[in-house]
């Protein structure tokens, strides 16, 4: 073999390798994002138990996913990689939200601090549902502490002050969860005053009873 085909031999080796970690990185993060996907439907159905379980599988997905990338950059910062984690940072963040009452906080992940302020970006959505969900079974009250936990999230997303090639377009999520939380704020409003407009009518026709 010539000094020219050892060198491509070795060069297409060193391709197969990364070439068959992409592919296993690629499907894990899949499933890591399914897992996820599951967590955040079963909490908004109020089944706990079943999200813990979906949490649990996504981390150990995680886990393999960490071991077999962690060390090649090329798919460690991989847009799929990346994702799969901003899905885990909203699924723990959102579950742990109903358990616990607190946001989670980075230094309980091991993944890229990016993937920490997208996640809660994209939780913020999730506790707008919630708080809607309780607006319409007239329970104000609840849908204030949906409020009151997506504003604390904001609250991260404000300090932060670093370039987007940092994290990863924090400007954005910043700017769409401050839209989300002022049709929050505006929703529950309107509730209120609804309410209140309501036990006045109420009232009204108890006295002229």
């Amino acid at each position: 073999m010539s000094e020219s085909e050892a060198n491509l031999e070795n060069l297409s080796t060193a391709f197969d390798k990364l070439n068959d970690v992409r592919e296993q990185s690629l499907t894990i993060s899949r499933e890591i994002v399914r897992e996820c996907s599951k967590s955040i439907r079963n909490v908004h159905r109020n089944d706990i138990s079943d999200a813990e379980k979906h949490i649990k599988r996504a981390q150990e997905k995680l886990n393999d996913l960490k071991s077999i990338c962690s060390e090649i950059s090329e798919i460690s910062y991989a847009g799929y990689v990346l994702d799969a984690e901003r899905e885990f940072v909203e699924a723990v963040m959102f579950y742990n939200f109903e358990v616990k009452g607190t946001i989670e906080p980075f230094s309980e992940f091991n993944l890229h601090p990016s993937s920490y302020i997208q996640g809660i970006g994209d939780t913020i959505g999730e506790w707008r549902r919630k708080a809607l969900d309780h607006l319409r079974n007239l329970d104000i009250k609840k849908a204030e502490t949906y409020l009151e936990i997506m504003e604390e999230g904001m609250g991260i997303l404000n300090e932060l002050d670093y370039p987007d090639a940092l994290t990863g377009g924090l400007r954005r999520y910043a700017d769409n969860a401050r839209s989300i939380i002022e049709r929050t704020r505006s929703d529950i409003t309107n509730a209120f005053i609804n309410e209140a407009l309501r036990k006045d009518i109420s009232n009204i026709n108890k006295h002229d009873l």
